[in-house]
């Protein structure tokens, strides 16, 4: 069953009291962020760590993916464990007090990592998307903060009204700012609200720096990112889908292929921009981008829409994904492109009927 934002928001309220004592009572703890990371899930996540850390307990960072070359500015990004790699694996306890996901919807998400996750006494499952299906033993979800990070924030003040002194230093301010960043896009996007610009006030008088952390997500891509966003946007190609409802939608898709990445030496972080791209395409309602995994048959997609009558999360559900209403992410399994590509247009005309 679907929960409304207000399910989401009042099952989480009920169980921060236990959350917060939980913390206060904890000695160790692990933070974990979603597969294939973006700013948020990997913000969000060491923001996490350095408040817990703050409140007394041993925190250890660790997530399925080693951290891509774009986000190794970051603070404390050095401290995180990759759990595909046996090295890192044999410095991970067996076991923790407190687990938590951070900006994940399901703990398929969370790959290889989620195994450790699970290894908590208690599981904690922080977030902001209105997908959330609430998986953790605890929850604190709140679909109307813009960011992950701002989760984060409100568990921080929840712990400091309970007597803990969380100092928000340079380090914390600039990873909540990289969080704000992340999911506003910049503040493009339409959940760029005052309370967003107040908030990134604040965090720049703490010490967070608006143009370091902007060149940082936005203007540092590698020579074989450009080499591999090309390529996609070579093979651009716009449709036209007939809704249920009778309206016509124009999407823009186009995809990139494991042999396409091997060709420029490209990393799958390295086709994070492709969709940016693309939906700057003037009068364009939606874009589908589609990736081979590495395994046989798997994909990954992205969802983006400007389109008032589509809810990219609804139809990313129906694939192994979740996000948000404009923006969403999705990892199935198909025989090709082609009948994948098709699977989602037949979802975008059925929408009505999801």
């Amino acid at each position: 069953m679907t929960l409304t934002a207000e399910q989401i928001i009042a099952k989480s309220a009920s169980q921060s009291k236990e959350l917060v004592a939980k913390i206060l009572k904890a000695k160790t703890a692990v933070v974990t962020s979603h597969v294939n990371p973006d700013g948020d899930t990997l913000g969000s996540m060491l923001a996490l760590a350095k408040v817990l850390e703050q409140s007394g307990l041993e925190v250890t960072r660790v997530m399925h993916d080693e951290v891509p070359e774009i986000y190794q500015f970051f603070p404390d990004q050095q401290k995180v464990l990759c759990s595909q790699k046996k090295e890192d694996l044999e410095k991970i306890p067996s076991e923790f007090d407190l687990s938590f996901s951070c900006d994940c919807g399901a703990i398929a998400r969370l790959g290889s990592a989620g195994a450790i996750w699970l290894k908590a006494k208690t599981t904690v499952n922080i977030d902001h998307h209105l997908s959330n299906p609430l998986y953790g033993d605890l929850n604190w979800v709140d679909p109307n903060a813009t960011c992950t990070g701002q989760v984060v924030k409100e568990l921080a003040n929840a712990l400091e009204q309970e007597g803990k002194k969380i100092a928000t230093d340079k380090d914390l301010a600039s990873l909540y700012y990289i969080t704000l960043l992340t999911d506003t896009g910049g503040f493009r996007h339409s959940n760029t609200t005052q309370t967003v610009f107040n908030w990134a006030a604040e965090l720049i008088g703490q010490g967070a720096d608006p143009s370091l952390i902007y060149n940082g997500l936005f203007n540092q891509i590698p020579f074989r990112a450009i080499k591999i966003i090309g390529n996609a946007l070579n093979k651009l190609e716009l449709d036209t889908i007939k809704l249920t409802s009778g309206k016509e939608i124009s999407i823009a898709y186009t995809y990139t292929l494991r042999q396409d990445l091997e060709d420029v030496q490209a990393k799958d972080e390295d086709t994070d921009e492709i969709v940016d791209h693309i939906m700057r395409i003037k009068k364009l309602d939606m874009c589908l981008y589609l990736r081979e995994g590495k395994e046989e048959k798997s994909f990954k997609g992205s969802l983006r829409s400007i389109c008032q009558d589509i809810e990219c999360n609804k139809v990313a559900a129906h694939l192994n994904g979740g996000g948000h209403a404009r923006a969403a992410g999705f990892n199935p399994t198909a025989k090709s492109f082609d009948e994948l590509k098709t699977r989602v247009y037949d979802l975008i005309s059925r929408y009505n009927e999801l």
